[in-house]
């Protein structure tokens, strides 16, 4: 049994489906991070390969569909366990029964690949509802999140969308990373919580977060509170980076 591990990105991702594609003998594919060593497994480091990461990137939009690629992409930024040879196995099953494979839903492999999908894409969701900016310089917002999935990426175009004349940072602190965004220009890059803590250290009095926690408070009717609902649309793990809850 040989164990595939890579460096996290998606160009790995791609190469290591293009290395363990013939190989029947993969069991697993991993991020170096999440690998955890077993006697039982062989390792085999995987050096991402754009020429190779494009090959089965571009196989995949003229073999298979768009649509397909996406659903890859949903499963490896959901960044749960499994996820990453689960997508080997879909890439082996699409190739082999056609692209009309994804209307079985009740086939295992589709069927995990669509509750990843769903996962993210419903956290998704929810992101764009719970972002809340904070003015840290003139003209320049920060956001703090803590998503149980990788967001940032697929963030971008909502925030270009929304916020096309504003410059803001949006921290992911899972992940040590932030989405620097300018207009229509966007980068991912290292960051962390001490820089974000300085950057809101710095701002002013936000008058802005007052009327949100006010707001939160009005709305609510004492007899007819419903805590356990209110957790459905608002759950715990965001409320702390929420300015009415806090």
């Amino acid at each position: 049994m040989k164990i595939l591990i890579y460096d996290g990105t998606f160009d790995g991702l791609l190469t290591a489906c293009f290395e363990g594609y013939q190989d029947k003998t993969v069991t697993e594919i991993t991020t170096f991070d999440r690998y955890q060593p077993d006697l039982l497994q062989q390792p085999q480091e995987i050096i991402t390969d754009k020429a190779k990461a494009d090959r089965v990137y571009h196989s995949i939009l003229t073999k298979l569909s768009a649509y397909t690629l996406e659903n890859i992409y949903y499963a490896y930024l959901s960044e749960l366990p499994g996820c990453d040879f689960l997508c080997l196995q879909y890439l082996r099953l699409c190739y082999q029964k056609g692209n009309k494979i994804n209307a079985a839903r009740q086939h295992p492999i589709i069927d995990g690949i669509y509750r990843l999908r769903f996962k993210v894409t419903r956290e998704l969701d929810r992101m764009k509802g719970f972002l809340r900016f904070q003015e840290v310089a003139p003209l320049f917002f920060l956001a703090q999140i803590e998503p149980d999935h990788n967001l940032l990426p697929i963030l971008i175009p909502h925030l270009q969308k929304r916020f096309s004349d504003q410059a803001m940072l949006v921290f992911d602190q899972k992940r040590n990373r932030a989405l620097l965004l300018n207009g229509q220009q966007s980068t991912i890059i290292p960051f962390s919580q001490t820089e974000a803590d300085n950057l809101l250290n710095n701002c002013k009095a936000d008058e802005y977060a007052q009327l949100f926690r006010q707001y939160f408070q009005t709305i609510n009717i004492p007899e007819r509170e419903n805590l356990r609902q209110q957790l459905n649309y608002m759950p715990h793990r965001y409320r702390k980076n929420m300015l009415e809850t806090q």
